[in-house]
């Protein structure tokens, strides 16, 4: 037998309830993480303010009404600049612009083939 294909030391091998609970974790974290990506421009805003950062009426013009859900994921940071008058900014935080880097491929694929009819055939 060859000596790569042998199971190693039965420390290693996880039972089938062991194997069963990883997957539901991993199941929970991706569909934790998709309910927050699906919903109505989550992912527009995380791209805009990839850009730069933006105050509240710049975002709310462009991409709508989603700014709190991403601030309580941690997606974005809401940083109170004046009072008086009101002038809150965002910015992405560190996992926020690593979700960036990784929609970046699906708005070049939106671009090649969700921007018309005709390209969808």
């Amino acid at each position: 037998m060859d000596p790569g294909l042998q199971t190693t030391s039965a420390a290693h091998v996880r039972s089938r309830a062991e194997r069963r609970a990883a997957a539901l974790r991993a199941e929970s974290a991706a569909t934790a993480a998709l309910n927050t990506l699906g919903q109505k421009w989550v992912l527009r805003i995380v791209h805009a303010l990839g850009d730069r950062t933006q105050r509240f009426c710049e975002l709310q013009d462009a991409l709508g009404q989603r700014l709190k859900l991403l601030e309580d994921e941690g997606l974005i940071d809401r940083r109170m600049v004046s009072e008086v008058p009101p002038w809150v900014e965002y910015s992405l935080t560190e996992k926020g612009a690593d979700l960036r880097r990784a929609i970046g491929p699906i708005d070049l694929w939106a671009d090649r083939w969700a921007a018309s009819p005709a390209s969808r055939q």
